[in-house]
């Protein structure tokens, strides 16, 4: 099945070593939007200081300046496009979500890679606010209706105002899910954030996406959004009323380390509980994943990824227990898969429990280009609510005893190690998402 790109723009990209250029004809489903319709975000920091300050340090406005994204987008999927000319829908679905005033543009000349021109926006102020809905049944592949023009829309109601209208779009999760939710032209999903939370339990409890990435704390407290307060707006010629609510415009995600400490809750089992030198114990790590809104990870499925570490310790000695693989790909296992070696080399223990998706191309080979894939053929994330447990078993040496502790850890990595060699760029941290320990008696 082929996912045709739902603007339905052709665009035709030439490469060459100076530049690629992007050209957009009129399609039948849009008005034919200019370059100058659409104002930068410096520009609404004229009032919105406090807003601009926070976007500007946002992914969404580093969407296409992201150095992952450079590299797939210049050095692997345009150089594939002189082999294979259906790449342009893929090269278009790209832009349309990493730099939708871009895509929407006519006459645009991208600078190569190495030309250091960061003029290019990503996801820009005026590109949301002016956004009035989506197309077709169900939001996704950048099926969003653009209508840019003075008026900016916003999810607070006003009495009057100059430049403002009320819309319930944006109060609602469907403004991210035309981003956020993605099937490649294969027909595989690549990008299914919007469907994992719709499968939760929170839509039925009223909770959107702004609830937890434009609040105060980034996430829920006790199980409720919590938002900042104060005014919109300054300026000397206006006298804004102050707010009780405001939505961060900081978006914090997966990129910002602490939106995930404590993400997943983790608790340490074991039984029985007399345990004697020499007999066998069972471990259960229990995984709680009903805080997030969506899986664990989500977002880029094809680079991103969860494991569990379990280790014992007593005295001078530790052991590192060993997950059995859950299939016979052996996918969910750290060091089982020869294909890995290359891409995180040491930075995870062999025997790890893995939490991933892994996308194939049409030689049936793991891939790390979503538009190459032609079948998602493994994925154990954790999913949104819900609760997991991990068994391990493990036989004590007959020569200990003391106390001893069981140490569980869940560590989240963006992208491989061996993305960021092919980049020539530092490998990026390991993020520690949960930790517990537990102290067993060993009685003689």
């Amino acid at each position: 099945m082929r996912c045709t790109f739902s603007l339905i723009f052709a665009v035709p990209l030439m490469v060459s070593v100076a530049h690629a250029e992007l050209s957009t004809v009129q399609s039948n489903r849009l008005n034919q939007i200019l370059p100058q319709s659409y104002q930068s975000s410096e520009s609404c920091s004229n009032c919105h200081i406090r807003l601009y300050e926070q976007f500007e340090h946002s992914m969404h406005a580093r969407a296409f300046e992201n150095p992952v994204f450079q590299y797939q987008f210049y050095d692997v999927l345009l150089p594939q496009m002189v082999n294979d000319n259906d790449s342009v829908y893929d090269a278009a679905a790209c832009l349309a979500c990493h730099s939708p005033t871009t895509f929407l543009s006519q006459d645009l000349r991208l600078p190569a890679r190495d030309a250091g021109d960061k003029s290019l926006p990503g996801v820009t102020c005026d590109f949301c606010h002016t956004l009035t809905g989506y197309t077709g049944s169900s939001p996704g592949n950048a099926n969003y209706r653009p209508s840019p023009g003075p008026i900016k829309y916003g999810p607070l109601k006003f009495s009057s105002d100059w430049h403002r209208a009320y819309s319930q779009f944006q109060r609602q999760s469907e403004i991210c899910a035309v981003c956020h939710e993605a099937t490649n032209r294969f027909g595989v999903p690549i990008h299914t954030t919007y469907s994992e939370w719709s499968a939760s339990a929170w839509p039925n409890k009223g909770i959107v996406c702004q609830d937890c990435h434009m609040s105060a704390s980034g996430r829920l407290v006790s199980g409720k959004p919590v938002f900042d307060s104060g005014v919109l707006a300054v300026n000397a010629l206006i006298t804004p009323k102050a707010r009780g609510k405001i939505y961060s415009h900081n978006f914090p995600g997966a990129r910002i380390d602490n939106q995930l400490h404590g993400a997943v809750k983790l608790q340490v089992h074991s039984f029985p509980k007399q345990l004697k030198p020499g007999q066998t114990m069972f471990i259960g790590i229990e995984l709680d994943n009903s805080e997030a809104g969506h899986s664990m990870p989500t977002g880029a499925i094809e680079l991103r990824l969860a494991w569990l570490d379990v280790k014992l310790r007593m005295q001078d000695k530790e052991w590192q227990l060993k997950a059995k693989p859950a299939a016979k790909t052996k996918w969910d296992v750290a060091g089982a898969n020869p294909a890995d070696k290359a891409l995180y080399g040491t930075a995870i223990s062999p025997g790890s429990r893995l939490y991933r998706a892994i996308l194939v191309d049409r030689e049936g080979q793991p891939t790390l280009n979503k538009w190459e894939a032609v079948d998602k053929v493994f994925d154990n994330r954790l999913q949104a609510g819900e609760e997991r447990r991990e068994l391990y078993r493990f036989t004590l040496p007959t020569d200990i005893s003391g106390n001893l502790e069981v140490g569980a850890t869940l560590r989240y990595l963006r992208y491989p190690p061996g993305v960021a060699k092919r980049l020539g760029i530092d490998a990026v941290d390991s993020v520690l998402v949960a930790k517990a320990n537990k102290l067993i008696q060993i009685s003689n």
